[in-house]
């Protein structure tokens, strides 16, 4: 009885690299808020002081939020931080919603 022996050849699997999840969610920010500053150039706003505080709007927004997408991938404590800050946030809003429905804005 024979043996076969066969040499070991050394094989390069070359696979795509995938994108990560959150190279993903920072371009999509990415879309998201570069598109709302450029609707201000397709439809201007009627006067400077409305663009400025629409773009402080744009950038307060995109600030919040980079700054969650990047905590959310640090580890558990931070999807813990992520998950308090964004029930926080939802609370908030209803609570605004509330307010300003039974004190409206004199114009």
């Amino acid at each position: 009885m024979e043996t076969n022996v066969q040499t070991t050849q050394d094989v390069k699997i070359v696979t795509k690299k995938e994108i990560s999840m959150r190279k993903l969610l920072n371009i999509i920010g990415m879309f998201i808020f570069c598109g709302l500053a450029l609707s201000n150039v397709t439809n201007p706003l009627p006067s400077s002081d409305d663009t400025k505080e629409f773009l402080l709007f744009i950038g307060g927004s995109a600030s919040i939020y980079y700054l969650l997408v990047n905590i959310y991938f640090i580890g558990q404590i931070g999807r813990k931080i992520v998950f308090t800050i964004l029930i926080f946030l939802g609370c908030f809003s209803v609570f605004m919603t509330f307010y300003l429905a039974n004190n409206p804005i004199p114009h």
